[in-house]
């Protein structure tokens, strides 16, 4: 090929001035994108000479990580002219080089596509063969087709022909038939009018009895329906007696509910009036400390805005104290005196249950 051609001149021109020069060998390790003229141009050596040295069969051809031996001249002013003097003729190697590969690239590409067109145009013949085949078979399916409905058609007209024949056979069997059982009716029917005759005679007599029995019932019956409606009066004059008793007792249990209610309002009243008295005599005895009252006021504005009936789950009245302190009295006064026990027990008084409440949010 072309381009072995030019890499074997490559490498020739690139070892002309190697001759008559004593060479000692360095060994490197193969890196990615190198190749034996950038290496032979780095350590001042040859193509040809790295050939030698390493046996290459084609020195265009080597791997990373493979080990080279890489002859050196000890003329140190050889090896310097000599890269001079061929590293325009290696440059130009190597694009002569690359325009060969890149030419190769684009002979690969176009045969490639040419083989593309060929199978595109292999498939469409096969396409097109496909369809002619499918389209003479549905033109053979067609024919048969055709010829089994003409087959078709000869049997039914012959099947037709041949149920006709039988009808006409039928029928006339039939007319004979009818004839005959026409007669039988005839004679037939003068018996059973006899027999009607002697069974309607029976009937009405049947009849009459009947209808004397169920004038029997309908008596009997409406003696039943009258004593019905005679104890269904009285059950209805007893359901409205006991209707009466009952909405009397019931009144009865009302006014008696109504005035246990008075008596409890007018109960609370007095408890509510003792309380205000012990709050007012509280209020009295705490006006000689500002500070406590001021601290105790505090809290209620911000446990309940001062209502004794504020509820908050658990939590009850004006202080806000658990269910559980007040044992089911939430009297005002019983609010007041199990709220000031709390906060002495808990905080020794009132000024340190509202510093415990700024703090926390809570006393």
């Amino acid at each position: 090929m072309k381009l072995n051609k030019v890499l074997v001149s490559a490498a020739a021109l690139s070892g002309i001035a190697a001759a008559g020069t004593a060479a000692n060998a360095d060994t490197v390790s193969v890196k990615a994108g190198d190749t034996v003229s950038e290496l032979a141009q780095k350590f001042n050596t040859t193509v040809e000479a790295i050939q030698k040295a390493n046996n290459l069969q084609n020195v265009n051809f080597i791997t990373v990580g493979e080990q080279l031996n890489i002859p050196t001249n000890d003329n140190a002013e050889q090896q310097v002219q000599q890269p001079q003097a061929n590293a325009a003729q290696v440059q130009q190697e190597q694009t002569a080089i690359a325009q060969q590969q890149a030419a190769q690239r684009q002979a690969q590409l176009a045969a490639q596509q040419k083989a593309a067109q060929a199978q595109a145009a292999l498939q469409a013949q096969l396409a097109a063969q496909a369809a002619a085949a499918q389209k003479q078979a549905e033109e053979q399916a067609a024919q048969q087709a055709a010829a089994q409905k003409a087959q078709q058609e000869a049997a039914a007209a012959q099947a037709a022909k041949e149920q006709q024949e039988k009808a006409e056979q039928a029928a006339q069997a039939q007319a004979a038939a009818q004839k005959q059982a026409e007669e039988q009716a005839a004679a037939k029917k003068a018996q059973e009018e006899a027999q009607q005759q002697a069974a309607a005679a029976q009937a009405a007599k049947e009849q009459q009895e009947k209808a004397a029995q169920q004038a029997q019932q309908a008596a009997a019956q409406k003696q039943a329906e009258e004593a019905a409606a005679q104890k269904a009066q009285e059950a209805k004059e007893a359901a409205a007696a006991q209707a009466a008793a009952n909405a009397k007792a019931a009144q009865q249990r009302a006014a008696q509910q109504a005035q246990a209610q008075q008596q409890q309002v007018a109960q609370q009243n007095t408890q509510q009036q003792a309380a205000n008295n012990n709050n007012q005599q509280s209020n009295n005895n705490n006006n000689s400390n500002s500070s406590e009252a001021a601290a105790k006021a505090w809290i209620v504005a911000h446990e309940s805005g001062g209502n004794y009936s504020a509820r908050n789950g658990q939590y009850i009245g004006a202080y806000q104290l658990s269910a559980s302190y007040l044992n089911g009295d939430y009297s005002q006064a019983n609010q007041d005196r199990v709220a000031n026990q709390y906060v002495a027990s808990r905080y020794g008084n009132w000024v340190n249950a509202q510093k415990h409440w700024e703090q926390c949010g809570w006393y």
